[in-house]
């Protein structure tokens, strides 16, 4: 197998990986009395304790040359602290599994960027990324079928099993790519030896507009999905897991056939360079972020969760092929390209941690229908900034 394919079918098999539970947490801890708020402040602690080595986990990508054994070691991490939570399902054990958990995740997304641009280059790097994460979402949809399937018949503890099967899957074809076809100064963005200053490139004024637009997109998008299958589990609809299964992989379906989209809208020849397409992008995926919010606070019924979910696949899956294509063609040049790619995940993961606090509280005490319509106002705030930003960059001949 050649090194590219063996990228994708990475992706493939760590996607139900890197989030442990992911949107099953909720209706895992639901089933030992665990209220929404509950919930919602263990997945905010986690999140928050991971944030903090956001950033200097991101530099440490940039001067490692140990890419593989880091996102081994994250793999083994996350399986083994999933595994550990079903056997301790208490509030303290839970919310240490999870800290574990978010840690190990927070760590992969700039691994495997520096890894992918290292191998493929620049010129590649824009139909690679698009296939890596269709391959992402497949393995997601994969698994969230197999979960489906066997949550129905054996419960929620069927899925444990399934991410441990699809961790071991990953070690193999993650064993197949070699450190020596890691291009390690192309991976970090470095040209010629030259190298800015790491406050410089952090405190670029593009990085920190795309870490704010991501931060209101995280923190609207994030707890969507799981509102949506413990909303489910209080109406008596599903208690197994299986709903939550469903709602995924509606929306993982939806993200494959938007990556590929992606791939064709941004192939361009030589070396990837900015256009008008990106900022048009952005724009949908945060417009939908509103349009998602208002349909699922209207519509508790199955149409109501379908539209919910594919709206669900078009956000998440625009963001996650332009945001790392974006810092890249940001910070070619600056030896610091995962320290940017880290920096700007921190800011959505701030959002998203913050995400389940707000929704969860908000769902608590004045009911889902205020919840969804509160993280609809903040993707709408999100589309402002981006729009107002976008010109502010024009203006200044940043390169859009």
């Amino acid at each position: 197998m050649n090194t590219y394919a063996a990228l994708a079918w990475l992706n493939f098999f760590i996607a139900d990986v890197r989030d442990g539970l992911g949107p099953y947490l909720g209706v895992f801890l639901k089933e030992y009395q665990f209220g929404e708020s509950h919930i919602g402040l263990i997945v905010t602690s986690a999140s928050l304790c991971a944030l903090i080595f956001g950033i200097p986990l991101g530099i440490f990508i940039d001067k490692t040359r140990f890419k593989r054994g880091i996102i081994a070691l994250c793999i083994v991490g996350i399986v083994l602290a999933t595994g550990a939570n079903y056997f301790y399902p208490h509030f303290i054990f839970t919310l240490m599994a999870q800290i574990a958990v978010a840690l190990c995740a927070v760590c992969l997304a700039p691994a495997f960027s520096a890894i992918t641009l290292g191998i493929v280059g620049q010129k590649g790097y824009s139909k690679q990324v698009s296939l890596n994460e269709a391959y992402k979402h497949a393995g997601t949809a994969f698994s969230a079928g197999l979960s489906f399937v066997f949550a129905l018949y054996y419960g929620i503890g069927a899925i444990f099993i399934i991410t441990a099967l699809m961790g071991v899957c990953a070690l193999v074809f993650l064993a197949l790519l070699k450190s020596s076809q890691i291009n390690h100064a192309v991976a970090c963005g470095k040209e010629e030896g030259v190298e800015i200053p790491l406050r410089k490139a952090l405190g670029d004024v593009r990085v920190l507009l795309l870490g704010v637009v991501v931060f209101c997109f995280h923190l609207s998008n994030a707890y969507m999905l799981p509102l949506l299958s413990q909303r489910a589990h209080t109406l008596g609809v599903d208690s197994s897991g299986a709903y939550a299964a469903a709602t995924i992989l509606i929306a993982q379906c939806t993200m494959i056939g938007i990556s590929l989209l992606c791939m064709r809208l941004l192939q361009t020849k030589g070396i990837p360079h900015f256009s008008s397409i990106y900022v048009y992008l952005m724009g949908v995926a945060l417009f939908e972020l509103i349009v998602r919010g208002g349909v699922a606070a209207h519509f508790e019924g199955i149409a109501g969760m379908v539209i919910v979910q594919i709206l669900d696949g078009v956000g998440a899956g625009i963001v996650g092929v332009i945001l790392p294509l974006l810092v890249a063609m940001l910070m070619r040049g600056s030896g610091h390209i995962n320290a940017a790619f880290a920096c700007v995940m921190t800011f959505g993961g701030i959002g998203g941690a913050l995400s389940g606090s707000l929704g969860g509280f908000i769902a608590q005490y004045f009911g889902y229908f205020y919840a969804y319509l509160t993280l609809a106002f903040v993707a709408a705030f999100g589309l402002l900034i981006w729009v107002l930003g976008y010109r502010v960059l024009y203006a200044r001949n940043c390169g859009f």
